[in-house]
């Protein structure tokens, strides 16, 4: 009985040595009630192990660390307070902040961070304060925020974002600050909005809007995205019109084929034609802005199986069996994508053209023969 209360004691002290340990590099205290762990300016390249399981706030501050890996807080999940700016950052592994569930503080601002998790903010359901400055990161999910309903401050400024998506902020109900200056905001019709919401959100602060500002289009850059003109707006459209008649005309091999996609919306939409043809995937992205480029032709007509012009225009020199299938013309703008399709079949089977596309081609050919593009396969 003696030896197995011993054992109990010996236990319960090596418990006890867990919760209240220490790492060499780092001043634990207790304030309060409150267990705080400093590793701030130690030139620690990687969060050091041991740390008090019972740790309230956790200072990283001005170190060297480069990547946080996934375990890397498993055992710090009481901590209510991250400080991790001024770091060397690039890499946080998916699921290194998801078990840290009572953190209401999170700093990781000032370091070279691209790809963040953003999915890891679902179980920070209590975060308050949310610190991501100047980082190298280039999108926001709309959904990033849809669980932090208690987030008041946000500051995700001096980063590389284009735009940000319509609904990001919808779930901040107790947001009263928020910092997105110095980022190269695309102002084009999805960023209308943001434009819209700072001058309706009068409940929160936005500081430094004056450098809130375009970076591009050209004819915008440098202007505020609170003052962006009223854009016109529209969805893509898209028809294919093809060679007179070819609707009643049986393809045989060695046919010309001639499909022109034509493509309205504004801003200009980007037109891709994609082919499923002989159990091979060919796309041709196409500049949403002409240039007046000389595209050498490899090959000749006999061994070219496409050339697509920059205008949109398709063209088949010489059908056979390898070009039985189906042609897609896709055109995507901040509005929307929209895309219609053909199928050509060959040998003798009449043409099986989408219902939709009724109309006549137009009976020349592009005037930029030049502008175009070869695929040999």
């Amino acid at each position: 009985m003696a030896t197995k209360y011993l054992m109990l004691i010996a236990l319960g002290t090596a418990v006890i040595g867990s919760v209240h340990c220490c790492p060499e590099q780092c001043t634990c205290s207790d304030r309060y009630n409150y267990q705080f762990a400093n590793c701030a300016y130690r030139d620690l390249q990687e969060v050091p192990v041991g740390l008090p399981s019972n740790v309230s706030t956790l200072g990283l501050l001005a170190n060297k660390i480069k990547v946080l890996k996934s375990k890397t807080f498993i055992n710090v999940t009481q901590t209510t307070s991250l400080w991790l700016a001024h770091n060397e950052i690039v890499t946080i592994e998916s699921g290194t902040l998801a078990p840290m569930i009572k953190l209401k503080h999170l700093d990781i601002s000032h370091n070279k961070i691209v790809h963040f998790p953003w999915e890891d903010l679902t179980n920070l359901t209590a975060l308050q304060l949310l610190k991501m400055n100047n980082n190298e990161m280039v999108s926001i999910p709309k959904n990033a925020f849809s669980n932090l309903k208690d987030l008041r401050s946000v500051r995700i400024n001096n980063n590389k974002f284009t735009t940000i998506v319509q609904g990001t902020f919808d779930a901040l109900t107790g947001l009263a600050h928020i910092q997105f200056f110095h980022n190269p905001f695309i102002c084009s019709c999805n960023l209308e909005w943001l434009r819209d919401w700072i001058m309706k959100s009068y409940s929160i602060s936005i500081p430094d809007q004056n450098n809130i500002v375009c970076d591009s289009p050209s004819h915008l850059k440098g202007t505020q995205v609170i003052s962006i003109p009223k854009l016109d707006c529209k969805a893509p459209s898209v028809s294919i019109t093809y060679q007179s008649n070819i609707e009643k005309t049986e393809l045989y091999e060695g046919y010309m084929v001639m499909l022109f996609c034509e493509t309205k919306g504004t801003p200009k939409p980007d037109v891709t034609w994609e082919i499923y043809a002989g159990n091979q995937l060919i796309t041709f992205p196409l500049p949403a802005v002409v240039e007046k480029i000389e595209v050498p032709i490899n090959g000749t007509a006999t061994n070219t199986r496409f050339l697509v012009f920059q205008n949109g225009t398709l063209t088949i020199p010489h059908m056979s069996k390898k070009e039985d299938g189906n042609y897609t013309c896709s055109a995507v703008n901040d509005m929307g994508k929209a895309e219609s399709s053909v199928r050509l079949v060959v040998a003798g089977t009449k043409i099986a053209i989408n219902s939709m596309l009724d109309t006549k081609a137009p009976s020349h050919l592009p005037e930029d023969k030049l502008d175009v593009l070869t695929c040999d396969v």
